[in-house]
């Protein structure tokens, strides 16, 4: 009997509808506010988008407390599923507010286990997440692959739909394509 079994899958958790219309609201206009009054951070990325990674503290911000509550329980939820009940605590959480034609460049999250990226604000034309596969760049690649599948996708796309969650492990490269609309893109990142 012939089997394909995998056993190195990559996992990503997914969860929408996080927030209340109201608070979701609210966090919005917090977060432009935020944008007129502090500095940009992540004095280390190649491509600059306004974020707060370093120069502000979204755990140390009342009005986000239950939002990084809500995403650290989806974020144990996962944990869970690896087997674990070890309790990550945030290690960091910051926004980031995409303009047109900003982007991230490809990276992971060193330092840290599990990554997550909340969805504050977007639409259906704002800019993709999307993630490589762990095994690129593939030194030798497969010849004459017809129609890529679960076996062979270099990359991985996430819709970013206003109000959901995204959980994955923080070693898994990513980045953000280019904006392309004036619509701001924002969200929150949290490292565990």
């Amino acid at each position: 009997m012939d089997d394909i079994v995998t056993y190195f899958p990559q996992a990503f958790f997914s969860s929408t509808n996080l927030l209340k219309k109201d608070y979701l609201s609210k966090l919005q206009n917090k977060a432009y506010t935020i944008k007129k009054i502090e500095k940009s951070g992540g004095d280390n990325w190649s491509l600059r988008p306004f974020n707060t990674c370093g120069t502000y503290d979204l755990q140390k911000d009342e009005d986000f407390k239950i939002l990084l509550d809500i995403i650290t329980d989806k974020t144990h939820k996962f944990i869970r599923e690896h087997n674990s009940d070890y309790v990550y605590p945030i290690k960091e959480s910051w926004l980031n507010v995409y303009d047109k034609n900003e982007s991230q460049e490809m990276h992971s999250h060193g330092g840290s286990t599990f990554s997550a990226v909340f969805f504050l604000k977007s639409n259906d034309d704002c800019a993709n997440l999307i993630f490589e596969n762990p095994t690129e760049p593939d030194m030798l690649p497969i010849r004459g692959v017809k129609k890529e599948n679960h076996l062979t996708y270099k990359r991985c796309w996430i819709k970013p739909i206003q109000n959901s969650l995204v959980v994955f492990r923080s070693y898994m490269r990513h980045m953000v394509e280019k904006q392309q609309t004036d619509f701001n893109r924002i969200t929150v990142a949290v490292n565990f």
